[in-house]
C-alpha cells in the first residue's frame, strides 16, 4: 500500500501515513498540448505524542489527464523517510 513515513523533528518518532487517509482535491488545471494538466492537493496534521503537531502536504500533478507525471510532499515539523505515493 502506498505511504509517507515521517519522522518527527522533536522526538524522531516515525509515523506512517497511508494514501487512503489523505482527503485529495483538485486545486489547479492548466490547459496543455497534450490536453489537460490537473493538480491535486491534500492536507493532513499529525499530533505527536511529544506534544509536537507535523503538518504534511502532498502534491501531484496529472498530465496528460489520467496520467501521474510529478508529486512533492512538504513537511512543517518533520522530515519525510519513506515515501511511496
Amino acid at each position: 500500500m502506498s505511504h509517507i513515513k515521517i519522522q518527527c523533528a522533536g522526538c524522531k518518532k516515525v509515523h506512517q501515513i497511508d494514501a487512503k487517509e489523505i482527503d485529495f482535491e483538485q486545486v489547479d488545471s492548466d490547459e496543455r498540448q497534450m490536453g489537460v494538466e490537473i493538480t491535486y492537493e491534500g492536507n493532513i496534521e499529525i499530533q505527536c505524542d511529544c506534544g509536537k503537531t507535523i503538518e504534511v502536504s502532498h502534491l501531484f500533478w496529472e498530465y496528460p489527464e489520467g496520467v501521474e507525471n510529478h508529486q512533492e510532499t512538504n513537511v512543517d515539523g518533520g522530515i519525510v523517510v519513506e515515501n511511496t505515493l
